[in-house]
């Protein structure tokens, strides 16, 4: 695959993006840096055109080429953008301009109650420091921090020192610099990011703002920082930190260069507010939906506008069909926009199997047609192509169309995405075999509280007729990827419940020791995307531990243990003091004994 794979529509819908971020974070989100020698103008406006080819050939074929894939230059790109049709000018005149180093990425710890990290990012980044209160103890770092600040508010963040040689600290505090990002994590997510402007050492100005730790050490290698973002949504961070070989949890601050953080940028959230504001409409025609809610959503969801049959009241299912295969991609981390090709070839099946009878198999039409959702976008065709352009016409043009950005990014949330899973089974696939049509599309992880774990969608009752036949059991080699668990957290969530079961108190016993299980509420495994934490586990006996995850039980909002197809009470979920457990994980457990009620009845 190459640049000769990127299509017209594939540009268009990387422009569209662009404009939604801003040029400096559609950059920052896919790791290019800004165009020196070519940029493409579009109505007007210039763009990168490296940025802008790498992610078209996302959209075109599903794959992102990086900076270091165009083998032949920037040449080469504006070579393959203008045989597409579009403007490129020479912009090498930008290379006269001072160029800003291109951030590493910094991930920083907030600390836990003994430190009193809640309470000092809350008081010295979320508030912000008066400058007038610690004036005194600025010294000449008073003249940077008031041309930085002119509001006189001050967002600040320190670090001990430490007198190890050479370990993570070490290096970070070292080889950190001015326009790094800092993410900052807490309980195996990352809340919140900011730019650093500024970097000084001052353990007078440390010990005003932070005190001392409990071994009298302050907080003294001191960011400053701008451009500060609270994560609506959490970010798990282990498939972050796995992919750039940091340790999980996060213990220390950490430094990784600006190729690591390339490479996770898809798995960090956009700004949430962009750069330049969008236009109202983008370059393919396709207007920019106004901001969109949870609710919204899942009002949208509920009441699409699907075609009849005569003489029948059943909604047409191609448009829902279309949407939970649209919502698969989101779960499995896969591009939101798709070209025609793939969308044909992938819907196309699920429409002849889950369609209604008698229904014509057109996957053209929830292509074009769920535009009317404001949940979806087509790129490369003009809105007034007619009613649904044929499949010649899409053959031809290969169009890229799916989820907006807005709604793209809502359903990240694993609990809103699993509310709009429920949303359309619920409302268009009566008297569909709903376990079979989930599996189909690519949502099999919703059928058990812990998901798929280790990328294997395959159970028992799949296995081959050879691998059951008589004799040795036959073998299979297959490489998977398992989520790796914290052992520490397990053994005190059973430790804290003197290994008893929470719902049932049994206490066993196996080969003369005590034996319990740990349970995740939400499960790690997608498409759930639980936090591996002590808030998210039960201790429970083998049995209940099958049960639960079988979504067969739930715990109900008044802690009673019951029996999902009966409500029948099993029991009251026993709590320990010093095991908070988070009512939300409960709930998003509950919400998923929902779907599996409803998928079996």
């Amino acid at each position: 695959m190459g640049l000769g794979d990127i299509t017209r529509a594939g540009v268009l819908a990387a422009v569209a993006e662009c404009q939604r971020l801003g040029r400096e974070t559609f950059r920052r989100r896919y790791g290019f840096g800004r165009a020196l020698t070519y940029v493409l103008v579009v109505d007007g406006e210039s763009y990168d055109s490296k940025a802008i080819a790498g992610v078209a050939h996302l959209y075109s074929v599903s794959t992102l080429l990086s900076a270091d894939d165009f083998s032949g230059g920037a040449r080469t790109v504006a070579h393959r953008l203008r045989a597409l049709g579009f403007t490129v000018k020479d912009g090498s005149t930008t290379a006269d301009h001072p160029q800003h180093m291109e951030p590493q990425i910094l991930l920083q710890p907030r600390g836990g109650a003994r430190l009193r990290g809640a309470h000092n990012f809350a008081k010295s980044v979320r508030q912000g420091i008066r400058i007038a209160d610690i004036q005194d103890v600025l010294g000449d770092q008073a003249t940077t921090l008031n041309a930085l600040y002119p509001d006189g508010i001050a967002r600040l963040w320190g670090t001990t020192p430490t007198t190890q040689a050479n370990n993570e600290k070490v290096r970070a505090l070292r080889d950190r610099r001015v326009g790094d990002d800092v993410y900052f994590y807490t309980e195996n997510h990352f809340f919140a990011r900011a730019r650093v402007l500024h970097l000084f050492t001052s353990p007078p100005v440390a010990r005003r703002v932070w005190g001392a730790d409990d071994d009298n050490a302050t907080w003294e290698h001191i960011m400053v920082l701008g451009d500060v973002e609270e994560f609506p949504t959490l970010v798990l961070a282990a498939p972050v930190l796995r992919r750039m070989n940091v340790p999980v949890p996060l213990r220390s601050l950490t430094l990784r260069s600006l190729e690591s953080y390339r490479s996770v940028l898809p798995l960090l959230p956009a700004k949430s507010r962009p750069v330049v504001p969008p236009p109202p409409t983008s370059p393919s025609g396709t207007t920019t939906p106004d901001e969109l809610t949870a609710d919204d959503l899942l009002e949208r969801l509920g009441s699409l506008r699907t075609h009849r049959q005569p003489g029948s009241q059943t909604p047409s299912r191609h448009q829902p069909l279309s949407l939970l295969w649209a919502i698969s991609r989101i779960s499995a981390d896969r591009p939101r926009l798709t070209p025609w090709a793939l969308f044909r070839a992938e819907v196309g099946p699920l429409l002849a199997e889950f369609g209604l009878t008698g229904s014509k198999v057109t996957p053209e039409y929830p292509f074009w047609h769920l535009r009317g959702s404001g949940l979806w976008e087509v790129h490369g065709m003009d809105r007034d192509a007619g009613s649904a352009p044929g499949t010649g016409v899409l053959d031809t043009v290969q169009p890229v169309a799916g989820l907006t950005h807005a709604s793209a990014e809502l359903l990240r949330n694993p609990f809103l995405r699993l509310q709009a899973v429920i949303k359309l089974c619920s409302t268009y696939f009566d008297g569909v075999d709903q376990r079979e049509l989930l599996s189909r599309v690519g949502l099999a992880g919703y059928t058990t509280a812990e998901g798929l774990v280790d990328g294997d969608v395959e159970d028992e009752e799949g296995a081959t007729a050879t691998e059951r036949a008589t004799g040795p059991a036959a073998r299979r080699t297959r490489t998977s990827s398992r989520l790796v668990r914290d052992a520490a957290l397990a053994s005190r969530v059973k430790e804290l419940h003197d290994h008893a079961c929470q719902i049932c108190e049994t206490r066993l016993r196996y080969k003369r020791r005590p034996y319990s299980e740990a349970a995740h509420i939400r499960g790690l495994g997608n498409p759930h995307d639980g936090p591996d934490e002590l808030p998210n586990l039960l201790c429970l006996c083998p049995n209940h531990h099958v049960l639960f995850d079988g979504l067969e039980i739930y715990v109900d909002v008044d802690g009673l243990v019951r029996d999902t197809h009966g409500g029948a009470s099993v029991g009251r979920l026993r709590r320990h003091n010093s095991h908070h457990i988070d009512e939300a994980h409960l709930e998003y457990h509950r919400t998923l004994c929902d779907l599996n009620r409803m998928t079996r009845s």
